[in-house]
C-alpha cells in the first residue's frame, strides 16, 4: 500500500484531469513532486473514483432517461508547425477554437477564440507563435488541412509575408498527421475540465465569448507548462522550448527512485473510502463540475459532455 498523502494527491490530479490513465497520472505526480504511485495502483485508485462519482450522480439524478497512420515526423522543435482548429459548445453555443502548435515538442505556439471560422480566426496563432519565436517562421513548414480558413487568400498573404512555407494536406483526413489531431482532442479534454471549474467562480466575466477566450488560454498554459507528456520523457512542452528537459528527465529519475522506497509509510490515519471521500468534496461540488468528471470516466467522454448538454447545468 501506498503512503495516504500520496494517495490523497492521486485523488487530486484524477478529480482535476480524469482523461489521464496510469501512465500520465503518476508523470504527473512525479513531476510536481506529489508522490510515487505505481501505474496499476493509480489505475486502481481511479476505479474506485469512478465508483464514488457514478453513487453521487445516481443519487443526485443527473443521468437523463435512456434513449494506418501517417506522420510527419520533424527532428527537433522549431522545424515543423501544425495549425488546426476545432469547436467547443457551451451553453448550446458553437465557439471556434485556432491552434497552432510546434510538432516536435506538442508546444501551443498560439490560440485564439471566435463564433466564427474565418481568416481572421486562424491569423491570431500564427502572429503569436511569430511573436515567441523572433519574428521566424518554422525551419521547415507550417502544415494544416484544406479548410477553407487555411487556403483562404487572405492566409495565403499572410504567411508570405512571414516567409513561411505552407503545406496542405487532405481535409477530414486525421490519419495523416496523428500529432495534430491527438493534440486537438487532448486540448479539448483538458478545456471542458478548465470551464467546469471557472464557470463555478463567482467574479467570472459576464460575456460568454471572453470567458471561453480565458478557459481556452487557460487550457494552452496548463498543456505547455503544467501537464507532462509520457511521449517527452515525463516533462513538459516548455521544459523542451526552455532547453531544461535533460535536467528535468534526470531529477524526476531521481524522485521516482527517492518515493519508490517510501512506500511502506506510516500507518493510514483513515480507511481508503474515507480519504478518497474528503479529497473529492462530491458533496460540494455543482452539477456541472459533476456531471464533467462522471463524463470523463464513460466511453467517448466529449460526445457524452455535448449530448447531456452540460455547458447548461449549474
Amino acid at each position: 500500500m501506498f503512503p495516504e498523502k500520496t494517495v490523497e494527491n492521486a485523488v487530486t490530479v484524477i478529480m482535476d484531469y480524469p482523461h489521464m490513465g496510469g501512465r500520465k497520472g503518476q508523470v504527473y505526480m512525479i513531476y510536481h513532486r506529489l508522490g510515487y504511485i505505481s501505474t496499476k495502483a493509480y489505475d486502481q485508485v481511479k476505479k474506485s473514483v469512478k465508483r464514488l462519482l457514478f453513487q453521487e450522480v445516481s443519487n443526485r439524478g443527473l443521468l437523463p432517461p435512456r434513449t494506418r497512420y501517417e506522420h510527419e515526423r520533424p527532428e527537433g522543435i522549431g522545424q515543423i508547425w501544425a495549425e488546426d482548429f476545432t469547436e467547443v459548445i457551451v451553453y448550446g453555443q458553437t465557439f471556434k477554437a485556432s491552434l497552432l502548435i510546434d510538432v516536435a515538442s506538442q508546444y501551443y505556439l498560439g490560440v485564439a477564440v471566435s463564433k466564427w471560422a474565418n481568416a481572421a480566426l486562424v491569423e491570431e496563432p500564427v502572429n503569436q507563435a511569430l511573436a515567441k519565436n523572433g519574428g521566424n517562421g518554422p525551419q521547415e513548414f507550417l502544415l494544416s488541412d484544406n479548410g477553407s480558413p487555411y487556403v483562404s487568400d487572405e492566409h495565403g498573404r499572410l504567411l508570405e509575408k512571414a516567409d513561411i512555407v505552407h503545406k496542405r494536406i487532405p481535409s477530414c483526413v486525421p490519419q495523416y498527421n496523428g500529432s495534430v489531431e491527438c493534440g486537438v482532442k487532448e486540448f479539448k479534454n483538458v478545456f471542458y475540465n478548465v470551464w467546469a471549474r471557472r464557470e463555478t467562480e463567482p467574479d467570472k466575466e459576464k460575456n460568454l465569448l471572453l470567458r471561453v477566450d480565458a478557459s481556452v488560454r487557460e487550457t494552452a498554459l496548463l498543456l505547455n507548462e503544467d501537464i507532462p507528456r509520457p511521449s517527452l520523457n515525463g516533462v513538459t512542452p516548455d521544459d523542451f522550448h526552455q532547453g531544461v528537459n535533460t535536467a528535468k528527465i534526470e531529477a524526476n529519475r531521481q524522485y521516482r527512485e527517492h518515493e519508490k522506497e517510501k512506500q511502506n509509510g506510516p500507518p493510514w490515519k483513515r480507511n481508503y473510502w474515507e480519504v478518497l471521500k474528503e479529497v473529492m468534496g462530491l458533496k460540494e461540488m455543482t452539477a456541472l463540475e459533476l456531471m464533467t468528471k462522471f463524463c470523463f470516466f464513460c466511453p467517448r467522454p466529449l460526445r457524452k459532455i455535448t449530448k447531456f448538454g452540460l455547458e447548461g447545468v449549474g
